[in-house]
């Protein structure tokens, strides 16, 4: 079965220097069971990953030094780990069910 994703994308740009940079969430699924999803937030600049979340992980990891250094301060506070896992079924299963609703519809 092939997989299908979900991606919603933020952009900002400081535009004085013409650095950008951005976030994706994204899900990636099978199912609309939430056992089989898993959600991923990026964080980039000058389109290098610098951070991700990802749900199978539980955690922030960090790419660069900078990440690594924001990915640790994000792991050590409880309140912004539950934040992003809490995503998982706010943001995800909330807009894979609206697909599969439309899917089953269409067909």
């Amino acid at each position: 079965m092939d997989s299908s994703s979900l991606c919603l994308l933020f952009l900002t740009l400081c535009s004085a220097d013409a650095f950008m940079e951005y976030a994706v969430d994204r899900c990636e699924f099978n199912s609309s069971d939430l056992t089989d999803i898993e959600y991923i937030y990026s964080m980039y600049y000058n389109r290098k990953e610098y951070i991700r979340f990802s749900s199978s992980l539980g955690k922030y990891v960090g790419y660069t030094e900078y990440g690594v250094m924001n990915a640790e301060r994000f792991n050590k506070d409880p309140s912004i780990l539950s934040a992003r896992k809490a995503e998982k079924e706010r943001y995800c299963k909330h807009n894979i069910d609206i697909d599969y609703q439309t899917a089953l519809s269409k067909s």
